[in-house]
């Protein structure tokens, strides 16, 4: 029996097939391929109903022959059951219908047909697929751009197309067919978020942003709700439909939590900022952040009264995840600025002084957002520090440069010259050298450019790299110059210019002294204001926090020692530093070791003027050391001074002056008094007690130690007495020696009457010191006492040895 298939028909659906419906073409056969296919159909039911027929007669001829023939009966059986239980299988079977046809020739072109029926079907399935995501798309392309809700219907069915078929027909193509659904519902949402977000952008362009928003236009009011709730909508559909997204590999909504519409609102702050800070424009420049950071303020200044007033509002009645919509634009637009800083990364780390203005403007920039708009959102400033390239490339720069202006200033020829005029600055006030204020303005520059680090270890580091090489630099320069000034002999530190007085050349010598003296003093009271300033104080506590956790031993002043060395760990116990609240800790300070060092430097200098004043008026004295007429004075009235000691006593009151204009009240009061001590013992020991006296030469010492006293104390306020020894050594040598003799000095009592208990060696000597001290002799020795009795030539006669 002959199939009654169209051979012609099934070539052509076979044909079609292969062609895996590439074409819109080939859909306009589709109804006239399933109506030949139906008619087809039918036939072969008719077919199938004959042939079962047929099957019938032919097991009841098998039965009847079963008795004669019993191999042929089992091969009949075996036909039937092959025949009755699947239409489907082959067989090599030689029984035959009546007309001679073969009876699995027949099954086989059956279960053929039947099996070009499914694959018909399965390809009606395909196609309906294909037609309906392509009437989507069409749909979609018509929406655009006025008809949203249309756009919006077009997305939601294609999202629901994709859930059903987008994990693929069972059949070749389907994947193909899954590609271009997804594909398809990514057009059409990228599509209506394009229009949407266009829409935003040009009804804020209408309402005058980036500028001041002009909120009163209706029009571009309402075209900036309609884009925003389009958004929203869109939002929603996505995350309506997100478990099969997901399970079609599908992310439609960007990358975070922050809502579709807020991410257009920012997107328009990145396409300025793109347009014109991140391109070939003059105005993407590394080191004009100050530009680029304003312009991104002035946006976000602008945009904030529009957020606050309208779309907080719109956001509520969208339904989305409750927001502060101020907040999540700031959040937003942050992205955008860390952007631009990792763009600039190699720049920064090529020049690592733009880091610091950088830092600067940062630090500005997310104050104005916490202080104007309460933001409370990660640092930004922080994130960019702890790029350890970075940090390290500005902390290097900040160390090159202030070393090389160090280096220049300390190599001028004015380095140690005052910097102001004398009458600019107050007597007890240091009065600055070049290199002095040049020091102190760089460390005070550097401080104020990495205040605005967040963290305290990184201060510190900067601190330890930038900041303290240049006191370490300042400090040993001046030790040189006074270990050069000291070697030499001041004997031979006269100017070697021809017709240069002594007096020129000491005041020469108490210049340099002094200048170098204000170079530390300037510089040491910088530092003790530096100690009390808040970023000092702050790193000082973190310091300390830092010694007690390593140990009770720890010395917070010690660390610089281990600061290369830090890791994480430290870094986090020293930036946890709680706020300084009293301790121990406060009675030092970050810069209390430089304090120290520089105040020993001082006082090594006041030494070393004390020391220049004195050789130079003890050279001066060496003639009146020799007068040798101290027992042949003639009668005086003890108002005039020695001829020998004019010259003397006019440098010294040139030097008094000089030094009360160079050098500050305490300190010319201690360099005077250590002067009034070497004088007061020369007085002692190399005139009084080396000379013979009569009772007009003790007059005459008497007067020049009042003159020298005189001189040396007139700077000093209240000042008693400053050459003690050498007034008590006067009153002994102009005092009478009998109640017979003149009256002269004012002592109580005559030498004959107190000197035997002093000169005699068998009185105590406790007994003998109460005696003088109530003569008014307390400091003078008993020694120097006895010696100053026995040079009174005048007093021998008593018999007193």
């Amino acid at each position: 029996m002959a199939s009654v298939v169209n051979v012609e028909t099934r070539d052509a659906i076979r044909q079609f097939l292969d062609g895996h419906f590439t074409t819109l073409e080939s859909l306009e056969q589709v109804g006239e391929l399933v109506s030949a296919e139906e008619h087809t159909h039918t036939q072969l039911e008719e077919e199938a109903r004959v042939a079962s027929k047929n099957v019938d007669e032919l097991s009841i001829k098998a039965t009847a022959a079963a008795d004669s023939v019993h191999t042929s009966a089992l091969e009949l059986i075996d036909v039937h059951s092959q025949i009755a239980g699947s239409i489907a299988d082959s067989t090599t079977s030689t029984w035959e219908f009546g007309d001679r046809t073969v009876v699995m020739d027949f099954v086989g072109a059956l279960a053929s047909d039947l099996q070009t029926y499914w694959k018909l079907r399965y390809a009606k399935e395909y196609m309906d697929v294909v037609l309906n995501i392509e009437l989507i798309a069409e749909r979609a392309s018509r929406a655009l751009p006025k008809d949203t809700q249309g756009m919006l219907s077009t997305l939601s069915s294609a999202v629901e197309l994709l859930s059903k078929h987008g994990g693929g027909i069972n059949q070749e193509g389907a994947q193909q067919l899954a590609e271009h659904i997804r594909q398809t519902v990514r057009d059409i949402w990228d599509s209506a978020e394009r229009a949407a977000a266009d829409g935003l952008g040009e009804s804020l362009r209408k309402m005058r942003w980036p500028g001041k928003v002009y909120q009163s236009s209706a029009t571009a009011l309402r075209e900036f709700d309609a884009n925003f709730s389009m958004l929203a909508r869109l939002e929603h559909i996505a995350r309506e439909s997100e478990t099969e997204l997901r399970r079609n590999e599908m992310e439609l909504l960007p990358e975070g939590e922050a809502a579709l519409p807020l991410v257009h609102l920012a997107r328009a702050v990145d396409i300025r900022m793109r347009f014109h800070f991140e391109s070939a424009r003059e105005t993407s420049r590394a080191d004009k952040s100050e530009l680029w950071l304003s312009r991104i303020m002035g946006m976000v200044r602008n945009m904030v009264p529009l957020l606050e007033a309208h779309v907080q509002d719109l956001y509520n009645k969208t339904g989305l995840p409750a927001a502060d919509v101020r907040n999540e634009f700031i959040n937003l637009v942050l992205p955008i600025v860390k952007r631009k800083l990792v763009r600039d990364r190699e720049e920064y780390q090529h020049n690592g002084l733009i880091v610091a203005q950088v830092a600067r403007e940062l630090a500005g920039f997310e104050q104005t957002l916490r202080d104007a708009y309460f933001f409370d959102g990660a640092s930004v400033l922080d994130q960019f520090l702890n790029d350890v390239g970075t940090f390290a490339a500005w902390v290097e720069a900040e160390r090159a440069q202030a070393i090389k202006s160090y280096m220049e200033a300390i190599a001028a020829p004015n380095a140690f010259e005052p910097a102001f005029a004398a009458d600019v600055v107050g007597t007890d006030e240091p009065r600055p050298s070049q290199i002095a204020q040049r020091v102190v303005l760089l460390i005070e520059d550097i401080g104020e450019r990495y205040e605005v680090i967040p963290s305290c270890m990184q201060r510190l580091q900067m601190l330890a790299t930038a900041q303290f090489p240049l006191m370490i630099a300042l400090v040993e320069d001046l030790e040189a110059e006074l270990d050069e000034f000291s070697r030499v002999s001041l004997a031979f530190m006269r100017d070697a210019v021809e017709d240069t007085s002594g007096l020129a050349s000491n005041s020469a010598q108490l210049q340099q002294l002094a200048t170098w003296y204000h170079t530390a003093w300037f510089v040491e009271e910088a530092a003790c204001d530096w100690n009390s300033l808040e970023l000092y104080v702050a790193m000082w506590a973190g310091v300390c926090q830092h010694a007690a956790m390593r140990g009770s031993g720890a010395d917070p002043r010690d660390w610089r020692e281990g600061c290369d060395a830090w890791d994480e760990h430290d870094r986090r116990a020293l930036d946890a530093t709680p706020a300084p609240d009293g301790g121990d800790w406060l009675d030092g300070g970050i810069w209390e070791r430089t304090i120290g060092t520089l105040g020993a430097l001082r006082q090594r200098i006041l030494k070393l003027i004390g020391r220049a004043i004195s050789k130079d008026i003890i050279r001066q004295l060496r003639a009146y050391r020799k007068k040798a007429s101290w027992a042949t004075e003639e009668e005086n009235d003890g108002s005039s001074v020695s001829t020998v000691l004019g010259v003397a006593l006019l440098e010294l009151v040139h030097l008094v002056e000089s030094l009360s204009d160079l050098v500050p009240y305490t300190a010319l009061v201690r360099v005077l008094r250590e002067l009034a001590g070497e004088i007061d013992s020369f007085l002692v020991d190399r005139v009084a007690c080396a000379h013979s006296f009569n009772v007009n030469g003790g007059l005459q010492f008497a007067a020049d130690v009042r003159a020298l006293d005189r001189v040396i104390s007139s700077p000093i306020e209240g000042s008693p007495s400053i050459l003690p020894r050498a007034n008590e050594s006067a009153r002994i040598l102009c005092c009478p020696a009998s109640s017979t003799a003149p009256t002269a000095g004012d002592m109580e009592l005559t030498l004959d009457e107190w000197t035997p208990t002093v000169l005699d060696s068998m009185v105590d000597e406790g007994e003998a010191l109460m005696v003088l001290a109530k003569l008014g002799i307390r400091h003078l020795a008993l020694s120097d006492v006895r010696r100053l009795v026995r040079a009174r030539i005048d007093f021998a006669d008593h018999g007193i040895a």
